[in-house]
């Protein structure tokens, strides 16, 4: 008896440490978050990781065009599909078929490439099929895989993410209403070079920072343009504060191995460094522009 009430409260507190926390007070998040040996995120390069082949990734119904549901829940901005069959990813190493739960965003990158940080990360979230969602399945070990997409800045705003980014500006200052989005195409969100990524096994990003989670972070990039990130920093928490900044701080490594399957268009021993000198020139000079 004594056990199920310990279990209970843990389980509460556990609920109670997900529901409140803020990103500028780490320390004070759920426990595993702050003892855990395999957290994410971490910095990724080419010189930490072990080049490794997979196969190729499938992908299944992300071209589909869908009703997106868009909400503000107060730490980012999330989108989750209606009305069609959930896409799905198999392959590129992941020991089983995913099936894509929701999308959001983190304004700066949470993993760095290189020692650069990249103006938006996108982590498409998906979790075993032979589970009901996700809070079952992030309860098991490699059960649950993310697909990370890093957003690199372009001189001219991004058509693909402009209607996405038009319904997240007008719910900016609202926490917790969706709004939806007609015509919502997921496959947009997805570099077409899919060859090249790093492999990592992690965890959650976000109390309570459960470990087990496969991480899939492709090399090639998106672009996104300085007026389209301030959409972004622009959304505001529940105390109604702007949410200028929403990544966590990079984690050890620790014993794990990073893994690196590289693309044969971005095959250069220099490139991972090239584009961290171009990148931050280019949000310098931007940034002055506006």
């Amino acid at each position: 008896m004594v056990s199920e009430v310990f279990a209970i409260l843990t389980l509460m507190t556990g609920l109670v440490s997900a529901g409140h926390w803020k990103y500028d007070d780490e320390e004070h998040w759920s426990p595993l978050c702050n003892t855990g040996h395999s957290q994410s995120p971490i910095a990724l390069s080419k010189s930490a990781a072990s080049i490794k082949e997979f196969h190729p990734f499938s992908l299944h119904g992300y071209g589909q065009t869908a009703t997106a549901s868009l909400k503000n829940n107060g730490h980012s901005a999330e989108v989750r599909l209606q009305d069609i069959s959930p896409p799905k990813v198999h392959g590129g190493g992941l020991p089983g078929t995913y099936i894509l739960d929701h999308l959001h965003f983190h304004w700066q990158s949470e993993h760095t490439m290189s020692n650069y940080r990249f103006p938006l990360e996108l982590h498409l979230v998906h979790f075993e099929q032979k589970y009901r969602n996700l809070s079952e399945a992030i309860k098991h070990k490699n059960e649950v895989a993310v697909l990370g997409v890093l957003f690199d800045l372009s001189p001219d705003d991004d058509e693909d993410s402009q209607p996405l980014l038009d319904i997240i500006d007008n719910l900016k200052d609202t926490v917790g209403e969706p709004r939806q989005l007609h015509g919502f195409n997921a496959k947009s969100f997805i570099p077409r070079d899919k060859a090249g990524f790093y492999r990592y096994y992690g965890s959650l990003t976000t109390p309570g920072c459960n470990e087990g989670v496969i991480w899939t972070i492709f090399t090639s990039t998106l672009p996104i343009s300085v007026r389209q990130v301030k959409i972004f920093e622009a959304i505001q928490t529940e105390e109604k504060v702007p949410l200028t900044k929403n990544y966590r701080s990079l984690q050890p490594l620790y014993n794990r191995t990073l893994y690196l399957r590289v693309s044969p268009i971005r095959n250069s021993a220099v490139f991972e460094k090239y584009t961290s000198l171009v990148g931050l020139i280019c949000i310098l000079t931007l940034w002055i522009m506006q």
